[in-house]
Protein backbone atom coordinates (compact mmCIF):
# COMPACT_ATOMS: atom_id res chain seq x y z
CA UNK A 1 0.00 0.00 0.00
CA UNK A 2 1.35 3.08 -0.73
CA UNK A 3 1.80 6.33 1.54
CA UNK A 4 -1.25 7.88 0.02
CA UNK A 5 -3.54 4.99 0.37
CA UNK A 6 -1.97 4.81 4.02
CA UNK A 7 -2.99 8.67 5.01
CA UNK A 8 -6.31 8.01 3.63
CA UNK A 9 -6.60 4.72 5.98
CA UNK A 10 -5.27 7.33 8.47
CA UNK A 11 -8.17 9.65 7.17
CA UNK A 12 -10.70 6.83 7.76
CA UNK A 13 -9.86 5.53 11.26
CA UNK A 14 -11.45 8.81 12.45
CA UNK A 15 -10.91 8.82 16.18
CA UNK A 16 -10.83 4.79 16.69
CA UNK A 17 -7.42 4.41 18.37
CA UNK A 18 -6.61 0.71 17.48
CA UNK A 19 -6.93 1.76 13.64
CA UNK A 20 -5.14 5.24 14.17
CA UNK A 21 -1.97 3.24 15.85
CA UNK A 22 -2.19 0.47 13.22
CA UNK A 23 -2.10 2.98 10.51
CA UNK A 24 0.32 5.14 11.85
CA UNK A 25 2.74 2.41 12.18
CA UNK A 26 2.44 1.99 8.84
CA UNK A 27 3.26 5.16 7.78
CA UNK A 28 6.31 5.10 9.42
CA UNK A 29 7.64 1.81 8.63
CA UNK A 30 9.52 3.19 5.35
CA UNK A 31 11.66 5.21 7.85
CA UNK A 32 13.64 8.26 6.46
CA UNK A 33 12.10 7.81 3.26
CA UNK A 34 8.68 8.57 4.04
CA UNK A 35 9.44 11.73 5.77
CA UNK A 36 9.53 14.15 2.50
CA UNK A 37 5.53 12.80 1.76
CA UNK A 38 4.67 13.21 5.36
CA UNK A 39 5.82 16.66 5.46
CA UNK A 40 4.30 17.67 2.06
CA UNK A 41 1.17 16.32 3.43
CA UNK A 42 0.88 18.25 6.50
CA UNK A 43 -1.45 20.51 5.77
CA UNK A 44 -3.13 18.70 3.21
CA UNK A 45 -5.32 16.96 5.58
CA UNK A 46 -7.83 17.78 8.23
CA UNK A 47 -6.12 18.53 11.97
CA UNK A 48 -7.04 15.39 13.86
CA UNK A 49 -4.79 13.68 10.64
CA UNK A 50 -2.21 15.98 10.74
CA UNK A 51 -1.28 14.47 14.26
CA UNK A 52 -0.99 10.96 13.29
CA UNK A 53 1.27 12.09 10.48
CA UNK A 54 3.25 14.10 13.21
CA UNK A 55 3.35 10.84 14.99
CA UNK A 56 4.52 8.93 12.17
CA UNK A 57 7.56 11.57 12.53
CA UNK A 58 8.18 11.37 15.90
CA UNK A 59 8.51 7.37 15.46
CA UNK A 60 10.97 7.75 12.41
CA UNK A 61 13.08 9.64 14.84
CA UNK A 62 16.18 11.96 13.87
CA UNK A 63 16.09 11.76 10.22
CA UNK A 64 12.28 13.01 10.63
CA UNK A 65 13.87 15.55 12.71
CA UNK A 66 16.31 16.77 10.56
CA UNK A 67 13.80 17.16 7.07
CA UNK A 68 11.41 18.80 9.36
CA UNK A 69 14.21 21.71 10.45
CA UNK A 70 15.47 21.70 6.83
CA UNK A 71 11.42 22.15 5.81
CA UNK A 72 11.58 25.16 8.08
CA UNK A 73 14.28 26.97 7.61
CA UNK A 74 13.67 27.36 3.64
CA UNK A 75 12.00 30.57 4.37
CA UNK A 76 10.69 32.94 6.85
CA UNK A 77 7.26 32.15 6.41
CA UNK A 78 6.97 28.76 4.49
CA UNK A 79 3.12 28.14 4.46
CA UNK A 80 2.88 25.33 7.00
CA UNK A 81 4.89 26.71 9.35
CA UNK A 82 2.47 25.91 12.36
CA UNK A 83 2.44 22.37 11.54
CA UNK A 84 6.25 22.11 10.89
CA UNK A 85 6.63 23.92 14.49
CA UNK A 86 4.07 21.45 15.92
CA UNK A 87 6.41 18.63 14.29
CA UNK A 88 9.41 20.07 15.83
CA UNK A 89 8.66 20.36 19.17
CA UNK A 90 6.60 16.37 18.77
CA UNK A 91 10.04 14.40 19.05
CA UNK A 92 11.41 11.90 21.84
CA UNK A 93 15.00 11.41 23.38
CA UNK A 94 16.19 10.03 20.58
CA UNK A 95 16.13 13.20 19.44
CA UNK A 96 17.55 14.70 22.10
CA UNK A 97 20.95 15.84 20.16
CA UNK A 98 19.17 16.97 17.19
CA UNK A 99 17.46 19.41 19.89
CA UNK A 100 20.43 20.22 21.58
CA UNK A 101 21.89 21.28 17.97
CA UNK A 102 19.07 22.77 16.99
CA UNK A 103 19.38 25.39 20.01
CA UNK A 104 22.52 26.83 18.00
CA UNK A 105 20.05 26.95 14.59
CA UNK A 106 20.55 31.00 12.90
CA UNK A 107 16.81 31.08 12.82
CA UNK A 108 15.49 32.22 16.11
CA UNK A 109 11.81 30.25 15.71
CA UNK A 110 13.75 27.01 15.03
CA UNK A 111 15.78 27.18 18.37
CA UNK A 112 12.77 28.30 20.25
CA UNK A 113 10.83 25.39 18.92
CA UNK A 114 13.71 23.41 20.31
CA UNK A 115 13.43 24.71 23.50
CA UNK A 116 9.63 23.78 23.39
CA UNK A 117 10.96 20.28 22.53
CA UNK A 118 13.31 19.96 25.33
CA UNK A 119 10.61 21.00 27.63
CA UNK A 120 8.49 18.20 26.62
CA UNK A 121 10.63 15.57 26.94
CA UNK A 122 10.57 16.93 30.71
CA UNK A 123 13.20 14.72 32.77
CA UNK A 124 14.71 12.79 29.75
CA UNK A 125 15.80 16.28 29.05
CA UNK A 126 17.60 16.74 31.60
CA UNK A 127 21.57 15.75 30.00
CA UNK A 128 20.78 19.55 27.84
CA UNK A 129 20.34 21.50 30.82
CA UNK A 130 23.94 23.45 30.28
CA UNK A 131 22.94 24.43 26.47
CA UNK A 132 19.59 25.67 27.93
CA UNK A 133 21.16 27.86 30.49
CA UNK A 134 22.07 31.02 28.02
CA UNK A 135 18.37 31.31 26.91
CA UNK A 136 17.37 32.15 30.47
CA UNK A 137 18.85 35.49 29.89
CA UNK A 138 17.66 35.91 25.96
CA UNK A 139 16.71 39.24 24.94
CA UNK A 140 13.53 37.81 24.20
CA UNK A 141 11.16 37.57 26.60
CA UNK A 142 8.73 35.05 25.10
CA UNK A 143 12.07 33.10 24.57
CA UNK A 144 13.32 33.02 28.14
CA UNK A 145 9.50 32.02 29.27
CA UNK A 146 10.24 29.31 27.02
CA UNK A 147 13.37 28.46 28.51
CA UNK A 148 12.19 28.65 31.88
CA UNK A 149 9.34 26.14 31.18
CA UNK A 150 12.31 23.76 30.04
CA UNK A 151 14.26 24.23 32.89
CA UNK A 152 11.70 23.61 34.78
CA UNK A 153 10.04 20.74 33.43
CA UNK A 154 13.72 18.48 33.56
CA UNK A 155 13.18 18.51 37.74
CA UNK A 156 15.29 18.09 40.35
CA UNK A 157 17.84 16.21 38.84
CA UNK A 158 19.78 18.82 36.97
CA UNK A 159 20.06 20.19 40.09
CA UNK A 160 23.57 18.43 40.93
CA UNK A 161 24.58 19.55 37.85
CA UNK A 162 23.82 23.44 38.55
CA UNK A 163 25.31 23.38 41.53
CA UNK A 164 28.87 22.07 40.06
CA UNK A 165 28.10 24.95 37.44
CA UNK A 166 28.04 27.31 40.54
CA UNK A 167 31.30 25.92 42.25
CA UNK A 168 33.38 25.12 39.30
CA UNK A 169 32.29 27.26 36.14
CA UNK A 170 32.34 28.51 33.13
CA UNK A 171 32.31 31.79 34.82
CA UNK A 172 29.58 32.81 31.82
CA UNK A 173 27.15 30.08 33.03
CA UNK A 174 27.44 30.42 36.88
CA UNK A 175 24.65 33.41 36.88
CA UNK A 176 22.67 31.42 34.57
CA UNK A 177 23.11 28.05 36.74
CA UNK A 178 21.55 30.27 39.87
CA UNK A 179 18.28 30.91 37.92
CA UNK A 180 18.19 27.59 37.34
CA UNK A 181 18.38 26.26 40.68
CA UNK A 182 16.09 29.37 41.88
CA UNK A 183 13.02 27.65 38.92
CA UNK A 184 14.09 24.09 39.80
CA UNK A 185 13.93 23.93 43.17
CA UNK A 186 14.00 27.35 44.62
CA UNK A 187 15.09 28.10 47.96
CA UNK A 188 15.77 24.95 48.92
CA UNK A 189 18.34 24.01 46.44
CA UNK A 190 20.70 26.60 46.68
CA UNK A 191 24.11 26.05 48.87
CA UNK A 192 24.66 27.91 51.83
CA UNK A 193 27.05 30.14 50.09
CA UNK A 194 24.48 31.37 47.55
CA UNK A 195 22.02 31.53 50.23
CA UNK A 196 24.19 34.16 52.01
CA UNK A 197 25.43 35.76 48.98
CA UNK A 198 21.45 36.54 47.59
CA UNK A 199 21.00 38.08 51.53
CA UNK A 200 23.78 40.87 51.41
CA UNK A 201 22.52 41.71 47.38
CA UNK A 202 18.92 41.72 48.78
CA UNK A 203 20.20 44.11 51.55
CA UNK A 204 22.29 46.33 49.19
CA UNK A 205 19.27 46.28 46.65
CA UNK A 206 16.46 47.58 49.62
CA UNK A 207 19.25 50.82 50.32
CA UNK A 208 18.51 51.80 46.29
CA UNK A 209 14.93 49.99 45.59
CA UNK A 210 12.62 53.39 44.01
CA UNK A 211 8.83 53.16 43.59
CA UNK A 212 7.23 51.79 40.25
CA UNK A 213 4.55 50.86 38.19
CA UNK A 214 2.46 47.93 40.45
CA UNK A 215 -0.40 45.60 39.03
CA UNK A 216 -3.63 46.59 38.95
CA UNK A 217 -5.87 43.49 38.81
CA UNK A 218 -6.43 42.81 42.38
CA UNK A 219 -4.67 44.01 45.71
CA UNK A 220 -5.56 45.15 49.01
CA UNK A 221 -5.13 48.51 50.76
CA UNK A 222 -3.98 49.58 54.15
CA UNK A 223 -2.74 53.07 55.69
CA UNK A 224 1.06 52.83 56.05
CA UNK A 225 0.91 53.78 59.68
CA UNK A 226 -0.83 50.51 61.05
CA UNK A 227 -0.28 48.20 58.46
CA UNK A 228 1.61 45.45 61.31
CA UNK A 229 -1.71 44.14 62.24
CA UNK A 230 -2.27 42.46 58.39
CA UNK A 231 0.23 40.03 59.36
CA UNK A 232 -1.57 38.71 62.37
CA UNK A 233 -5.22 38.82 60.29
CA UNK A 234 -4.07 37.47 57.20
CA UNK A 235 -2.28 34.76 58.98
CA UNK A 236 1.37 35.45 57.69
CA UNK A 237 4.38 33.93 58.86
CA UNK A 238 7.98 34.21 57.66
CA UNK A 239 7.95 37.12 56.64
CA UNK A 240 11.36 38.74 55.39
CA UNK A 241 12.59 42.55 53.71
CA UNK A 242 11.84 42.63 49.99
CA UNK A 243 12.53 44.69 47.40
CA UNK A 244 9.87 45.84 44.75
CA UNK A 245 11.11 43.69 42.10
CA UNK A 246 11.32 40.66 44.06
CA UNK A 247 7.96 40.57 45.15
CA UNK A 248 5.94 41.42 42.06
CA UNK A 249 8.85 38.21 40.01
CA UNK A 250 7.36 36.27 43.54
CA UNK A 251 3.62 36.43 42.43
CA UNK A 252 4.38 35.01 39.41
CA UNK A 253 5.13 31.65 41.31
CA UNK A 254 3.26 32.07 44.62
CA UNK A 255 2.33 28.32 45.09
CA UNK A 256 3.87 25.70 46.90
CA UNK A 257 2.66 22.21 47.83
CA UNK A 258 3.89 20.84 50.91
CA UNK A 259 3.52 17.72 53.22
CA UNK A 260 1.45 18.67 56.22
CA UNK A 261 1.63 16.75 59.83
CA UNK A 262 -0.25 14.08 58.72
CA UNK A 263 1.05 13.36 55.87
CA UNK A 264 -1.56 14.63 53.49
CA UNK A 265 -0.77 17.66 51.08
CA UNK A 266 -1.00 21.76 52.03
CA UNK A 267 -0.61 24.18 50.14
CA UNK A 268 0.92 27.48 50.98
CA UNK A 269 0.60 30.52 49.39
CA UNK A 270 3.34 34.11 49.25
CA UNK A 271 1.83 37.06 49.56
CA UNK A 272 3.58 40.76 48.81
CA UNK A 273 3.39 43.99 51.35
CA UNK A 274 4.80 47.22 48.97
CA UNK A 275 6.95 49.45 50.84
CA UNK A 276 4.65 52.79 52.19
CA UNK A 277 3.93 54.65 49.24
CA UNK A 278 2.23 57.62 49.59
CA UNK A 279 1.03 56.60 53.23
CA UNK A 280 -0.13 53.76 52.09
CA UNK A 281 0.60 49.93 51.92
CA UNK A 282 -0.73 47.71 49.55
CA UNK A 283 -0.71 44.20 49.62
CA UNK A 284 -0.67 41.45 46.43
CA UNK A 285 -1.90 37.80 46.89
CA UNK A 286 -2.66 36.52 43.81
CA UNK A 287 -3.65 33.45 43.73
CA UNK A 288 -5.06 33.21 47.03
CA UNK A 289 -7.04 36.47 46.41
CA UNK A 290 -8.22 35.08 42.72
CA UNK A 291 -9.71 31.91 44.28
CA UNK A 292 -11.37 33.91 47.07
CA UNK A 293 -9.13 31.30 49.64
CA UNK A 294 -10.50 34.36 51.95
CA UNK A 295 -13.84 35.76 52.17
CA UNK A 296 -12.96 39.69 51.39
CA UNK A 297 -15.91 41.10 53.59
CA UNK A 298 -15.05 38.92 56.47
CA UNK A 299 -10.67 40.04 55.51
CA UNK A 300 -11.79 43.31 55.45
CA UNK A 301 -13.77 43.63 58.60
CA UNK A 302 -11.00 41.84 60.45
CA UNK A 303 -8.09 43.88 58.24
CA UNK A 304 -9.60 47.26 59.09
CA UNK A 305 -10.05 46.55 63.05
CA UNK A 306 -6.68 46.09 63.28
CA UNK A 307 -5.51 48.72 60.75
CA UNK A 308 -8.13 51.23 60.78
CA UNK A 309 -9.05 51.16 57.33
CA UNK A 310 -8.88 48.59 54.30
CA UNK A 311 -9.31 48.31 50.86
CA UNK A 312 -9.71 45.42 48.04
CA UNK A 313 -9.60 46.53 44.67
CA UNK A 314 -10.09 43.49 41.64
CA UNK A 315 -10.99 44.00 38.11
CA UNK A 316 -10.75 41.34 35.13
CA UNK A 317 -10.43 42.53 31.74
CA UNK A 318 -12.09 39.59 30.18
CA UNK A 319 -15.04 39.74 31.94
CA UNK A 320 -15.46 42.89 32.72
CA UNK A 321 -15.72 42.75 36.24
CA UNK A 322 -15.05 44.93 38.68
CA UNK A 323 -15.05 45.34 42.37
CA UNK A 324 -14.53 47.28 44.55
CA UNK A 325 -14.88 47.58 48.79
CA UNK A 326 -13.70 49.93 51.84
CA UNK A 327 -13.98 49.12 55.30
CA UNK A 328 -13.47 50.95 58.68
CA UNK A 329 -12.53 50.23 62.02
CA UNK A 330 -14.31 46.51 61.81
CA UNK A 331 -17.55 47.18 59.55
CA UNK A 332 -17.24 47.53 55.26
CA UNK A 333 -18.93 51.13 55.02
CA UNK A 334 -18.94 50.77 51.03
CA UNK A 335 -18.80 48.15 48.26
CA UNK A 336 -19.52 47.70 44.84
CA UNK A 337 -19.47 44.66 42.43
CA UNK A 338 -20.69 44.70 38.77
CA UNK A 339 -22.21 41.43 39.05
CA UNK A 340 -23.72 41.31 42.47
CA UNK A 341 -27.17 41.68 43.21
CA UNK A 342 -27.52 44.18 45.02
CA UNK A 343 -24.28 46.00 42.51
CA UNK A 344 -23.98 48.71 45.93
CA UNK A 345 -23.84 48.08 49.13
CA UNK A 346 -23.66 51.05 51.78
CA UNK A 347 -24.05 54.54 51.62
CA UNK A 348 -22.32 56.70 48.85
CA UNK A 349 -19.06 58.08 49.64
CA UNK A 350 -18.90 61.97 50.08
CA UNK A 351 -16.22 61.82 46.33
CA UNK A 352 -18.97 59.73 44.31
CA UNK A 353 -20.69 61.23 41.81
CA UNK A 354 -24.14 60.63 41.75
CA UNK A 355 -26.04 58.50 38.66
CA UNK A 356 -27.79 61.48 37.19
CA UNK A 357 -24.91 62.95 36.72
CA UNK A 358 -23.98 60.26 33.70
CA UNK A 359 -24.55 61.31 30.04
CA UNK A 360 -26.67 57.88 29.48
CA UNK A 361 -28.74 58.56 33.01
CA UNK A 362 -32.22 57.57 32.21
CA UNK A 363 -34.70 58.32 35.33
CA UNK A 364 -37.24 55.96 33.85
CA UNK A 365 -34.49 53.02 34.50
CA UNK A 366 -34.64 50.82 37.83
CA UNK A 367 -31.82 51.78 39.32
CA UNK A 368 -30.21 50.95 42.76
CA UNK A 369 -31.19 53.53 45.32
CA UNK A 370 -27.40 54.28 46.32
CA UNK A 371 -25.90 53.94 42.59
CA UNK A 372 -23.58 56.07 41.60
CA UNK A 373 -20.87 56.81 38.80
CA UNK A 374 -18.11 54.75 40.95
CA UNK A 375 -18.15 51.32 39.04
CA UNK A 376 -14.58 51.74 38.31
CA UNK A 377 -12.01 50.14 40.46
CA UNK A 378 -9.09 52.41 39.21
CA UNK A 379 -11.15 55.45 39.74
CA UNK A 380 -12.04 54.60 43.20
CA UNK A 381 -8.79 53.27 44.08
CA UNK A 382 -7.76 57.13 43.29
CA UNK A 383 -10.10 58.23 45.43
CA UNK A 384 -9.34 56.10 48.25
CA UNK A 385 -5.67 55.43 48.16
CA UNK A 386 -3.76 55.66 45.41
CA UNK A 387 -3.48 53.88 41.93
CA UNK A 388 -1.06 51.24 41.25
CA UNK A 389 -0.24 51.97 38.00
CA UNK A 390 0.37 55.79 39.10
CA UNK A 391 3.56 54.54 41.36
CA UNK A 392 6.47 56.31 39.93
CA UNK A 393 10.13 57.82 40.76
CA UNK A 394 9.25 60.28 43.05
CA UNK A 395 6.66 59.26 44.79
CA UNK A 396 6.88 59.44 48.63
CA UNK A 397 7.94 55.81 49.78
CA UNK A 398 9.69 54.83 52.91
CA UNK A 399 10.36 51.18 54.46
CA UNK A 400 10.72 47.95 52.54
CA UNK A 401 8.58 45.60 50.95
CA UNK A 402 7.69 42.53 52.94
CA UNK A 403 7.40 38.61 51.61
CA UNK A 404 5.56 36.40 53.78
CA UNK A 405 3.77 32.80 53.61
CA UNK A 406 0.31 31.50 54.46
CA UNK A 407 1.39 28.22 56.63
CA UNK A 408 3.69 28.65 59.60
CA UNK A 409 6.66 26.12 59.34
CA UNK A 410 6.71 26.53 55.31
CA UNK A 411 9.37 29.36 55.50
CA UNK A 412 10.64 30.49 52.01
CA UNK A 413 12.60 27.36 50.36
CA UNK A 414 9.66 25.23 48.61
CA UNK A 415 8.82 28.33 46.69
CA UNK A 416 10.38 27.62 42.83
CA UNK A 417 10.81 30.28 40.05
CA UNK A 418 14.12 33.23 40.02
CA UNK A 419 12.69 36.39 41.81
CA UNK A 420 14.28 39.56 40.22
CA UNK A 421 16.11 41.51 42.70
Amino acid sequence: MDQDELIAELERAGHDKELRARAVRRLAEPGAAAVPGLLAALTTVDRYVMFGLQEALRLIGPAAFDATVAARARAEKVPDWWELGHVLRGFDERCLPQYVAALSHPMGEIRTQALGGLEKLGEAAAPAVADVLPFLDDPDSYTRYVAEKAVRAMGPRVCPELRAVRRNGPAKLRGHALTALATVAGEDGLDARDRLALERLVRIKLADDIPSSLPDHRWLAVRGAAYEGLFDVMGLHDRRPCTIAMGLSAMGHDIARVPGPDGTERVAYRVFVTPELDGWRLVYADTPLWEMHWDVDDLLRRLSAACGEAQFFFQDTHSDSMVWSVAVDGAVRRSYWRYGDPEWEGEPLDWEEPLSAGPAFDPEDDHDPNATLATDAGYAAIALSLDPTGVCEGMPMSGHGWLAVTEKGVGHGPFTGALHI
